[in-house]
């Protein structure tokens, strides 16, 4: 056999794009004709008219609570006099716009408060930490919100003068947010700005997003990219995903921008602590072996490819359960009708959508190995918490799990139910295995340390855009 050509590779990619493409094109089919038949029952269904006038005042409800929750609190609330600076280093303001409004403990509201309390608890850095706001264009000090990640004395919030050598961090997932004018306030000042990169995936997976999240996103991203002085993402896959597409599509950037990475912490299943659901329990009690799922059920996260190759090894006789921890996405109806209706759900098969911290560790705990079938991420850690407590890690062989599992993780083909059915079998059986000890395992210290050292005078990894 000769070597592999480059038109063999680029051969070989289209395939794989083209039979990415069948996946997603599959799975919209399942939820479009699901969503048709639901809207049928709909129709004719008596009840909805009845309801009509409660749907109408529960909209109501739910579009004046979502105001209150984004709506920026009026100036005088924050109290008049500007916050100074510290006078022996300058401040990372860390945006905490959206988590103070409404924290719905989601991933990213996660690495926002564990980056804070780490930061808080590192004695010797080079900026002070400062989490921030954006209120009515200005920036507001969150000191209510220190109080409770710290413990400290309480102080109310009060508005903030940017002072030189200040950074401001947009680490929130705040598309919706208008930075500009505190952005300009920082600069004037003399403080520069850089921005937490999650994933691209609206962008380079845009039949995964939802509603109009594509174009949304490629609107904060153009503006993200003119207005930060440094990008971080979160895993060197994202970081070179977005220096590729810089450069393919010739997105105009902020001169000097740079681009770097950073893992985020994934000491956190070990930790937690509190009462664990009783159905979870259960779930997970001494039997069979459990498989874990963590995260939301989206299209990209691959629960139906997950599904589909226990429904092949249960018909073969295999025994073990699957459990799902994620709360519901977009564009699953169809998956989550299909599993509330099998008749494994309650026995083999169980999802919960309401997992707690505390019932999350003990899923790590007490399961059999860990399941991760997406097929677009922008790190993976359910990768890293698996390995952290010792669990065995079955993912799909795309870019970033490759990053994060490196020669630990056992991989089967993306969006392939034959090939993790087989992969399950062999680990099962004893013929594969995975070493957790060889999955990346990064601590947020870590991820707070890499993170200022990036900041600093462009230290660390970072390079242009």
């Amino acid at each position: 056999m000769g070597e592999e050509t480059q038109t063999d590779r680029d051969l070989r990619a289209a395939r794989e794009r083209i039979r990415l493409l069948e996946f997603q094109i599959d799975h919209l089919r399942r939820e479009l004709n699901f969503a048709r038949v639901r809207h049928e029952g709909i129709i004719y269904s008596v009840a909805w008219a009845l309801a009509t006038p409660v749907r109408a005042v529960e909209q109501w409800l739910r579009r004046a609570l979502a105001g209150r929750a984004t709506r920026p609190r009026a100036a005088a609330a924050v109290g008049a006099a500007p916050a100074p600076a510290p006078a022996d280093r300058p401040r990372l303001l860390v945006d905490v716009t959206r988590i103070v409004a409404r924290d719905d403990r989601t991933g990213v509201q996660r690495v926002v408060r564990r980056t804070l309390e780490t930061l808080y608890a590192e004695p010797d850095l080079p900026y002070a930490p400062a989490p921030v706001r954006v209120e009515n264009g200005a920036l507001v000090a969150c000191n209510e919100f220190a109080t409770r990640l710290t413990g400290a004395p309480p102080r109310p919030d009060a508005g903030v003068a940017p002072a030189r050598g200040d950074v401001l961090l947009i680490i929130d997932n705040a598309w919706t947010v208008d930075f500009t004018p505190a952005i300009e306030a920082v600069r004037a000042a003399g403080g520069s700005v850089a921005t937490v990169l999650y994933d691209l995936i609206p962008i380079l997976h845009a039949g995964s997003a939802y509603a109009d999240v594509p174009d949304e996103f490629a609107r904060w991203l153009a503006r993200t990219l003119m207005q930060s002085d440094a990008i971080v993402a979160i895993s060197q896959t994202v970081a070179d995903e977005l220096v590729a597409l810089v450069r393919a599509r010739d997105l105009p950037a902020r001169p000097g921008l740079r681009i770097g990475h950073a893992h985020i912490g994934a000491d956190f299943a070990p930790r937690a602590a509190g009462d664990v659901s009783p159905q979870i329990a259960a779930a997970f009690a001494p039997g069979a072996p459990v498989f874990l799922a963590v995260g939301a059920l989206e299209p990209r996260k691959g629960h139906r490819v997950a599904l589909a190759a226990f429904d092949d090894l249960w018909r073969t006789g295999f025994d073990a359960r699957l459990a799902i921890l994620g709360r519901k996405g977009w564009h699953v109806d169809a998956l989550i009708d299909d599993m509330r209706n099998h008749p494994e759900f309650g026995r083999r098969l169980f999802w919960f959508d309401d997992a707690s911290d505390a019932d999350l560790a003990m899923a790590y705990a007490r399961c059999t190995a860990v399941l991760a079938p997406s097929y677009a991420e922008g790190y993976g850690l359910p990768l890293s918490e698996a390995a952290a407590v010792g669990k065995p890690v079955i993912c799909s062989d795309i870019p970033v799990f490759r990053e994060i599992g490196r020669d630990g993780a056992l991989y089967f083909r993306v969006n392939d139910p034959q090939a993790l059915a087989a992969t399950v079998r062999g680990f099962a059986a004893g013929t594969l295995t995975a070493d957790p000890a060889r999955i990346l395992q990064p601590t947020w210290r870590a991820f707070a340390r890499a993170l200022v050292d990036l900041l600093r005078d462009g230290a660390g990894n970072a390079r242009p855009a």
